[in-house]
């Protein structure tokens, strides 16, 4: 067997499975090719510092405190975390088709910065920041500062011709709003679906793939799914595909029902 068709069979075999318990450029080195119409996922970037909170139990804690060392910072300064990341944009690079997206969620610190070295070293060009902000954001314990309540992405398209969904002209800023009410797992830094949503329907079509290289809690793969697209996950962390993984089941078997429940309407019709 070939390279590309060994290539082919690990595309398979990850697109079964839905989620991979693997370093993602360990699996993604496995891809062909061009073959991932939209890479969205969430990095490290040295969100768990001891100051930062997150909801765990229904407390406010900080992130240390809810995961210990799984979430503590990992790079002495910025040059160290690009030297880390670079290899995995380099995948992202290689394994997206012409006209692909690459969205990639990042502190507000370093969205500047990563954004000028990817452009620097990839062929990848810059399209624009996206923001998402939290009507409801934690409280601020120190009141030293503004309370936290905006995320921000950056978008990144390969070649020309990209894949943009454009709606209705009110919804269409890069801009979006919701709240971070109960999440659906316990992970520390859970994308909630009023992030991933939107991005997966206005950057990709039915039936296209979808990359998530920092999969965590699985937000990325189920939205995929219930929109008709296809998407593959790595999460490296035990626990975390764990539950990622139990997630994606669920969200497997409620699809097959809807789908069972609708065959069985249009045969009766």
């Amino acid at each position: 067997m070939n390279a590309k068709n060994k290539q082919n069979d690990h595309l398979n075999q990850y697109l079964k499975q839905g989620v991979i318990n693997q370093d993602s450029l360990v699996g993604m080195s496995k891809l062909p090719d061009s073959c991932i119409d939209l890479v969205l996922t969430d990095p490290p970037y040295g969100i768990a510092s001891k100051g930062k909170l997150t909801k765990s139990g229904g407390k406010i804690v900080s992130t240390s405190q809810a995961w210990g060392n799984d979430f503590q910072d990992a790079w002495d300064d910025m040059n160290a975390y690009w030297e880390w990341f670079k290899p995995y944009v380099a995948q992202f690079h290689r394994v997206m088709k012409d006209g692909a997206s690459c969205i990639l969620f990042l502190d507000r610190k370093y969205t500047g910065l990563i954004t000028y070295l990817i452009e620097q070293e990839f062929d990848l060009s810059f399209k624009n920041k996206l923001y998402f902000k939290k009507v409801n954001p934690l409280p601020g314990i120190r009141k030293n500062n503004y309370r936290s309540s905006i995320e921000e992405a950056i978008w990144f398209t390969k070649g020309q011709g990209h894949t943009f969904n454009f709606g209705a002209q009110k919804e269409m800023t890069q801009c979006y709003e919701g709240s971070i009410g109960k999440k659906t797992t316990k992970h520390p830094t859970e994308k909630y679906s009023w992030m991933i949503d939107p991005l997966v329907k206005n950057h990709t079509n039915p039936r296209d793939l979808i990359l998530d290289a920092f999969c965590g809690s699985g937000s990325t793969i189920v939205n995929a799914w219930k929109q008709g697209r296809k998407a593959i996950g790595f999460e490296k962390n035990p626990e975390f595909f764990k539950m990622a993984h139990a997630r994606c089941d669920q969200v497997q078997t409620k699809i097959a029902e809807e789908f069972q429940a609708k065959e069985l309407l249009r045969q009766a019709a």
